[in-house]
């Protein structure tokens, strides 16, 4: 007999079954490519610009202690963090309740400026890039599953409420351009949640009054030791993110 080929009890004396398809293995240059094959200009710019989100995110970081206490606005214009606007809504209540309305408008560019771009990759590379935003996490999973099952009847409510929870947004913005949600819908409905979860934030801010007056004072006079708070902050659930994922790939690899 064949190496490789089998004999199914289903099958007559004399014949041999077809041998299993070789299914190549994915090299290791392939691993991190959302796209198949060669990359085609989109892809290329596509990909920078996440890249260049990355390094802007970074870049914020030591804006929080130069602004938040002198030009929270601008700040969270520029960030649209949680800290901004809740600095800004609690300077907004030393100058009257009208302000608020500012305070959230100027903090949607800032919560929107990159979703676009996690979207238009959902769209280009589909299953592929939301899987590899989320490195296979359960919740990942979940959204996929959903995605696949109900497509943009799933991508409507979810791109509206991933403002409001507190975990990354971006599997869901690319399983929205994947499954087809057109871009202004998905513009749309991102902007009404980051617009309720910044009037969230901004009350917060205006009830908290002179106390987050003085938070912001104190971020901003220890600046360097702000900074390293929030370079900890952004770094370390990423590389306790990685780890776990290393470990459940070698959990899974030593199990075959």
């Amino acid at each position: 007999m064949p190496d490789g080929a089998r004999m199914s009890v289903l099958d007559p004396p004399g014949i041999v079954a077809d041998p299993a398809p070789i299914v190549p293995e994915e090299r290791p240059e392939e691993r991190w490519r959302p796209w198949p094959g060669r990359p085609r200009a989109r892809d290329v710019t596509c990909c920078l610009m996440i890249g260049i989100s990355a390094v802007y995110a970074i870049a914020m970081i030591p804006l929080t202690p130069a602004f938040i206490a002198s030009r929270p606005v601008l700040l969270e214009l520029l960030s649209g963090s949680n800290s901004s606007i809740v600095a800004a809504g609690s300077f907004a209540a030393l100058h009257g309740k009208g302000r608020l309305l500012l305070v959230v408008g100027a903090a949607l560019p800032g919560m929107l400026r990159f979703d676009w771009v996690i979207w238009w990759a959902g769209r280009l590379w589909g299953r592929r890039v939301v899987e590899k935003l989320g490195s296979h996490s359960p919740r990942t999973a979940a959204v996929v599953a959903a995605a696949e099952r109900q497509g943009t009847r799933f991508a409507r409510p979810a791109v509206l409420l991933s403002a409001l929870l507190p975990v990354s947004g971006a599997p869901v913005y690319a399983a929205a351009g994947w499954v087809g949600l057109p871009l202004v819908t998905f513009v749309i409905l991102d902007a009404i949640g980051c617009a309720a979860w910044a009037t969230v934030l901004a009350i917060c801010g205006y009830l908290l009054g002179d106390r987050g007056v003085r938070a912001a004072d104190l971020v901003a006079r220890y600046a360097v030791a702000s900074i390293a708070v929030l370079l900890v902050l952004a770094i370390v659930p990423h590389l306790w993110h990685a780890r776990q994922t290393r470990r459940r790939s070698v959990t899974q690899g030593s199990t075959l």
